[in-house]
Formats: C-alpha cells, sequence, structure tokens
C-alpha cells in the first residue's frame, strides 16, 4: 500500500491507469507531474482521505462531475498546464482552500463553479481564454484572498464577492479597461491592472506605486517554472509529506500586520500615462494650440498661393507646396491631441485606455507618421532636384521636367505611406502611449523600438543626403557658374528648410538611440515636451519661412489678389487678360525650359546657346543668383 504522501514528479512516467489509485484511504498527499498521455482525470474512488493533489503537465482535457464527491477532504487542486476546455462545478468540494487551474483552455466560469467555496483562498487561473465570467460567479467566495486571472480575454469583471481580496493580477487582458475605485477592493494591498490609468484612483503622486515583490518572481518565466517547486512553494507542507496551512497562515497575518500607506498597483501612472490632463502643463498646452494654427493656417496659405496662383509653377515650387500639404496634415494630427485634452480635461484616467487601443489614436498616430515621412522625403526630393537641375543646365542646357518630379513625389507619398501603414500591422505600436506616436517611451515595452530605430535610421540617411546634396550645389553657385538661369530665392528657401528641419530633428533621433541603449538620461516630462513641441516644430516654421522671407510668396498673393479683384469687377475683361497673362506664362515658361531643350539638341557650332544671353528673366518666376 502507499504511503501517506505519493510524489511521481521527475520520472519517466507518461502513463498511469485511470484506476491506479483508487480505494486508498489513507493517501493525503498525490503528485504526478509530466504523464503527457494521461488523458482522463484519474478515478480516485474509495480515496477519501486526499488532501494534496497534483496532476500538471499531462493531457487532461476535462474533470469529471463526481470528483469532489470522491475527494471530500481535498484542501489543494494543481491542474496547470493540462488541455482542460470546461469546469464543472466544485460545490461539494467544501475544503479546498487552493487551486491552481493555470495553463490551460478555459473559456468561461459559470454561475455555480465555484458556488459554497466558504474556504477558497488563492484560486490561480491565468493563461488561459476565459472571455466570461458571470456576474454571480464570486458571490459565496468569502475567503478568497488572492486571484490571479493574467493573460486571459476579459471584458469585464465581476466584484461581487471580491470586497476580501488583497491580491488580484489581472495583466494581459487588453479588453479590460474599466476603472476600479477604492470602494471595490477595500482590503486590496497588491493590485496588478492592464492599463496605468486603473491605478490612478489608488494614488495621486506617481512615486507612490511599487512593484509588489511578492509576484514579481511568478512573473519572471510563468512559461518555464516548475510545477513542484512552485507547489512547494505555495504549499510548504509537501516537503514534510502533510500539507499543514498554519505557517501560510502566520505569514498572511504578519502581512496583514504592516502599515501599508498605499496599495502596490502596477503599472505605475507617469508623464507618458497621465491620471488627470493629457498635457499636464499650461506652457505645453498653449504650445501645441499654436503650433496647430500656426501650422492649418499658413500651410493653406502656402498650398493656395503655390497651386492657385496663375504663376508658372517650377518643379522647386511644386515641392516646396507638396512639403506645406504635409506640414498641414502633421497640424492636423496634433489638433487631434490638443481636441483630446480638451474634451477629458481633468479626467483623462477615464478615457485613457479606451484612447490608446482605439481608433482614433491609430488614426492619429498614422497621420503623424504619414506627414513627417513625407515632409522628409518630400525635402530630399527637393534638394536632390536643385542640384540635378542645376547640373543637367550645365551638362545638357536642359532641366528635369515637372512630370518627373511630380512622379517622384508620388512615389515618397506612397513610401511614406507604407511607413505610416506598418504599426498597424503590428510591426511597431501607435497605442503604447496617449501621443499616439510609435517612438519609445521609459519604462515602455520594447515592441516597437525596432521599427522607430529603422524609422530614424531611414530620415538620418535622408538628412545626410540632402546635405552632402547641398554643399555640392553651394560649391558650384559659388564659383558664379549658374548666376545667369538659376532662381537663388528657391535654391535659398529649401536651404533654410534644410537648415530647420534637421536642427528641430536632432532631439528626436537622441531620444531614440539613447532609448536604443537604456540612456535615458533626461526625466519623462522633457521627453514628452519634445514628442509633443519639438517634434511638429517644422511644420510651423517651414510655411514661416516661405511666407515671411521668399519673394515668390508676394509675387504669387499679389496676382491671385489681383485676379480677384479682376473677377469682381470685370468679368468680360478679366477672361482676356487671363488669356494674355496665360500666353505670357507661356512664353515665360518656353524662355526657361523649351529652348534650353532646343539648345540641347542644336550643335553649339550653329550659334544658337549665345541666344540665352539675350533673354531677360522675370522677377515672377526667377531671380537671378547676383541679386
Amino acid at each position: 500500500p502507499l504511503s501517506h504522501c505519493s510524489h511521481f514528479y521527475d520520472n519517466p512516467i507518461q502513463f498511469v491507469g485511470q484506476s491506479a489509485f483508487q480505494y486508498l484511504p489513507k493517501l493525503h498527499t498525490l503528485s504526478l507531474n509530466g504523464a503527457t498521455d494521461i488523458r482522463e482525470f484519474p478515478d480516485l474512488k474509495g480515496t477519501t482521505s486526499l488532501e494534496v493533489l497534483t496532476l500538471t503537465r499531462a493531457g487532461i482535457h476535462f474533470l469529471p462531475r463526481r470528483m469532489c464527491q470522491q475527494l471530500p477532504s481535498l484542501r489543494v487542486l494543481e491542474l496547470s498546464h493540462n488541455q482542460i476546455e470546461e469546469l464543472p462545478s466544485f460545490h461539494r468540494c467544501q475544503q479546498l482552500e487552493e487551486l491552481g487551474l493555470q495553463h490551460n483552455k478555459i473559456q468561461e466560469i459559470r454561475a455555480d463553479t465555484f458556488v459554497q467555496l466558504l474556504a477558497l483562498r488563492s484560486m490561480q487561473v491565468f493563461w488561459n481564454y476565459i472571455q466570461f465570467i458571470h456576474p454571480e460567479a464570486f458571490v459565496t467566495l468569502h475567503s478568497l484572498t488572492k486571484l490571479d486571472l493574467t493573460d486571459n480575454q476579459l471584458v469585464t469583471l465581476p466584484l461581487d464577492g471580491l470586497a476580501g481580496l488583497t491580491h488580484l493580477k489581472l495583466q494581459g487582458n487588453p479588453a479590460l479597461s474599466e476603472p476600479f475605485t477604492k470602494e471595490s477592493f477595500p482590503k486590496m494591498r497588491v493590485l496588478e491592472v492592464p492599463y496605468a490609468y486603473q491605478c490612478c484612483a489608488y494614488g495621486s503622486c506617481s512615486s507612490f506605486f511599487r512593484v509588489s515583490s511578492q509576484w514579481e518572481a511568478e512573473d519572471m518565466a510563468p512559461e518555464e517554472e516548475d510545477p513542484h517547486k512552485r507547489s512547494l512553494e505555495l504549499f510548504p507542507g509537501h516537503a514534510d509529506n502533510h500539507y499543514d496551512l498554519d505557517a501560510d497562515d502566520l505569514q498572511l497575518d504578519l502581512e496583514e500586520s504592516k502599515l501599508h500607506p498605499t496599495i502596490q498597483c502596477t503599472p505605475s501612472p507617469g508623464p507618458f500615462k497621465p491620471c488627470d490632463h493629457l498635457f499636464e502643463s499650461w506652457i505645453i498646452r498653449l504650445g501645441v494650440w499654436v503650433i496647430v494654427l500656426v501650422s492649418v493656417l499658413c500651410n493653406g496659405l502656402v498650398i493656395l498661393a503655390v497651386f492657385a496662383s496663375p504663376s508658372y509653377l517650377s518643379p522647386v515650387k511644386f515641392l516646396v507646396g507638396s512639403i506645406a500639404g504635409a506640414n498641414l496634415l502633421t497640424g492636423i494630427s496634433c489638433s487631434m491631441l490638443a481636441l483630446v485634452d480638451s474634451l477629458t480635461y481633468g479626467r483623462f484616467a477615464r478615457y485613457g485606455a479606451r484612447w490608446e487601443t482605439g481608433a482614433g489614436c491609430r488614426v492619429t498616430g498614422f497621420l503623424s507618421v504619414l506627414a513627417s515621412q513625407a515632409a522628409i522625403f518630400l525635402l530630399t526630393l527637393a534638394a536632390v532636384q536643385c542640384s540635378l537641375s542645376a547640373s543637367c543646365v550645365r551638362g545638357y542646357g536642359k532641366s528635369p521636367s515637372l512630370g518627373k518630379v511630380k512622379a517622384a513625389a508620388c512615389c515618397c507619398l506612397l513610401l511614406s505611406s507604407v511607413a505610416a501603414a506598418l504599426p498597424l500591422f503590428s510591426i511597431g505600436e501607435y497605442g503604447a502611449s496617449p501621443l499616439c506616436l510609435p517612438y519609445p517611451i521609459p519604462e515602455g515595452k520594447p515592441t516597437s523600438l525596432g521599427f522607430t530605430v529603422a524609422l530614424v535610421m531611414t530620415n538620418t540617411l535622408c538628412f545626410l543626403t540632402i546635405t552632402g546634396t547641398y554643399i555640392r550645389l553651394y560649391c558650384s553657385l559659388l564659383k558664379g557658374e549658374f548666376s545667369a538661369v538659376w532662381d537663388c530665392a528657391m535654391v535659398k528657401h529649401v536651404a533654410w528648410l534644410i537648415f530647420t528641419n534637421c536642427l528641430l530633428y536632432c532631439p528626436v533621433a537622441f531620444l531614440t538611440f539613447s532609448s536604443t541603449l537604456n540612456l535615458f538620461l533626461i526625466t519623462p516630462e522633457v521627453i514628452k515636451s519634445v514628442f509633443l513641441v519639438v517634434l511638429p516644430l517644422p511644420a510651423c516654421l517651414n510655411p514661416l519661412l516661405y511666407l515671411l522671407f521668399n519673394p515668390h510668396f508676394r509675387d504669387d498673393f499679389r496676382l491671385l489678389r489681383q485676379k480677384g479683384q479682376d473677377k469682381g469687377s470685370f468679368p468680360q475683361s478679366c477672361r482676356a487678360d487671363d488669356m494674355e497673362k496665360s500666353s505670357y506664362d507661356s512664353t515665360q515658361a518656353l524662355v526657361n525650359f523649351s529652348d534650353i531643350d532646343h539648345m540641347c539638341e542644336t550643335p553649339d557650332s550653329l550659334g544658337v546657346r549665345p541666344i540665352l544671353d539675350n533673354y531677360s528673366f522675370p522677377s515672377m518666376a526667377l531671380i537671378p543668383c547676383q541679386q
């Protein structure tokens, strides 16, 4: 006959007969680990004194309804790492105190599953597929103090019967975003929730929140833990061939006697997980609103002046207007964050989880990345176009056509769209913070780090290409090679765009690489300020540089104003003026490009190239370099 305690762990046993442990009235503890060929729960008829039963890493798919009838004295039941999909009612296991059902395939907990388990103190049900828990499932669990539901698919958690909990783990349930109050868990000491916003009710300062060391070891590698070691930790009586809860009771009493100034709630709120306001500073709030207003209004003016003006649309001018369109999208994405801050003012914790996981955050992140990448790619194209145009005029007598530049701009827009869409397919993450940016945040998950590093490396390569291209271009301009045919106003404007965009992108690149190397040397508040103010600042400065310092805007604005006045006063004469102006612009375009094309195709011996010197270029289309 078997002794009072039988352990079969660390043995090559793969299968045990279903009736192998019948009629063993003196057996108190049975531990069987790794018998993977066991598909059915053993028949324990006659083994009425069994108090501790451990059957882990087997292939059990269901539990018999008569299990508790056969085991009236059962106090500990450990059935982790099986294939259990449905639970019977445990209402006849009146002495059950510890229940371990982790790493199974349980999908729901019914109302009668744990009914009348008045002695149950600890329940581990993590790593399952639980989607639904009946509202009355925990009503009769008056002694329950520890409940672990980590990594399930919960949408709601019924709170009836959980007032006595001291430890609750809910991490890994992304759909569970409902807030909890102190009144729901008056005895709570350790709380782990899916979102930091759910910890806001338990403290007003992020320094009050600390990670519980009691469950920290369990989180290190739940898949690799040894079930026998875990059972020895949970049930120390195993080592002495009997199960005794006196040590556990003493430890719990000692813990309860300690002073706990606050609940240990994780993850902790902070600047990137705010409780009250998305923008925690009025300086940041006003700065974001200024960026929104200036970027939307000024970029709208630039787009209107570039594409609605009757003047000639050069390739560089087209790219400047396209960059303004990308900057306008940046202003729109910032306006969405500003609107969320206004609508949730003072109570952001109630809506933070839904905002992070909702479609609005993904749209905001998509627009932000699309706009920033499109602006950088189009700026690169503008620099390359200026350099190639100058080289082509010098070597071949002609510059790239507007059609080719438009095709290249479409390619830039396509690349930007692909980069912005990758986080929507789990390559990167927009919902890592309420700012909806794919950049890494302090104490955040490193899931989007690879995507962010690739993005920053690509942008750095673009800025290096721009810098090298413009250095080469300026060296050629200093020699005076293109003084007769080059528009220095647009060259200087693109140079200012390059300088401001490179300078403002440096802090973002620094933060990304310091995050990669775990070298966060600045506070999270400063990092948040950089993302909110410095990152979208080029969308505000780029149009101002064009509106205030580029003479083309003044000419285009004057033409638009004259066009509007002519339409209002002289509708008939306006058509004639427009036809004349169109003819003038067409002739001007022919002067600038068509004749150069003919010169490229005509031999120099015919004496055609000196014709270029006889043309005079109007300031509206061209500003000579000597000016």
